[in-house]
């Protein structure tokens, strides 16, 4: 009895350790500049008026690492008209269940914590993105798509 309880575990582990590794094997390639445009909306605040701002403005995300289904990279965005970039880096994973859909995390290296949540998708070769920052209440979404060099 003990065989064939131990012979059964065997055969569950190699199960689920193919499983995952073909789950794993589903995980796009994101590495590279993905770039998109936005109009963000941002709270009203004492200090900036009692009206809500909306600006127009750009989100480059430059996924540089991936293993498997989790990247890291620099996420930087900038007002219209602007010429540097504001630079925070971004963590993120690709759901194993083959839907496409991604969850970032944006910190400040000024700050210590989480400065935005990004609800994403990849789809048809693009990124959908919902932005929400935790930090002042900005809100946008985008859809980015890769750069070629």
């Amino acid at each position: 009895m003990t065989r064939y309880m131990t012979a059964g575990a065997a055969a569950l582990a190699t199960t689920l350790t193919l499983g995952t590794a073909a789950l794993a094997d589903t995980a796009p390639d994101l590495r590279g500049t993905w770039l998109g445009s936005y109009t963000t909306v941002s709270p009203s605040h004492v200090q900036r008026g009692e009206e809500p701002r909306f600006n127009q403005a750009e989100w480059m995300l430059d996924i540089q690492i991936q293993e498997e289904n989790v990247f890291w990279g620099p996420s930087k965005w900038r007002r219209d008209g602007d010429t540097e970039w504001n630079e925070y880096e971004a963590t993120g994973t690709i759901s194993l269940d083959g839907s496409g859909n991604i969850g970032i995390v944006e910190t400040s290296p000024l700050v210590i914590g989480t400065n935005a949540l990004i609800d994403a998708r990849f789809e048809d070769g693009k990124i959908y993105a919902d932005f929400r920052s935790l930090r002042n209440g900005t809100t946008y979404s985008t859809v980015l798509e890769r750069q070629v060099n």
